[in-house]
């Protein structure tokens, strides 16, 4: 009761009777209540990382969400902290990749194509830098690409 007890216009009294109503449901129901809590908040959680960063992919604002509620809040050790970074890194990079090649394909377009928009030598520069890792001003291009398409 003592988290109903800091929030605001909740008294101890009206949190105590929503307690007493939900005891008297099914185990499977009250389960499903409190799994909709849980859900509720991871929700929002991730909703409101999207509105600090709106051109996150879906892997990044997951990073984000484990570093904030896990790492920041003590409860994921630094070691595995810097372990699961670097798994989801390695993830995010190839993310980026694919959406990349998935704008070529829409846009009909082949690695010499975007190497003579770009101004690069040969669409092998092009195919290498993917693999590396998108440069910056490619990753706006797949954003400008993905906005247009919604």
């Amino acid at each position: 009761m003592e988290f109903w007890g800091k929030k605001v216009n909740v008294s101890k009294e009206a949190a105590q009777l929503q307690v007493a109503i939900i005891n008297t449901f099914e185990p499977e129901k009250r389960f499903r209540i409190a799994l909709d809590f849980a859900n509720f908040g991871i929700d929002q959680t991730r909703t409101w990382i999207k509105e600090q960063h709106p051109y996150y992919s879906e892997l990044e604002v997951t990073l984000a969400f484990v570093k904030l509620i896990y790492y920041d809040a003590g409860s994921m050790s630094e070691e595995h902290w810097q372990f699961y970074k670097r798994v989801m890194e390695k993830k995010i990079k190839k993310d980026w990749a694919a959406r990349f090649r998935k704008m070529m394909e829409e846009n009909s377009w082949s690695y010499e194509d975007v190497a003579k928009m770009g101004n690069f030598k040969n669409g092998s520069v092009i195919k290498a830098t993917i693999s590396r890792g998108l440069p910056a001003f490619a990753k706006l291009a797949v954003l400008i690409h993905e906005s247009k398409k919604r």
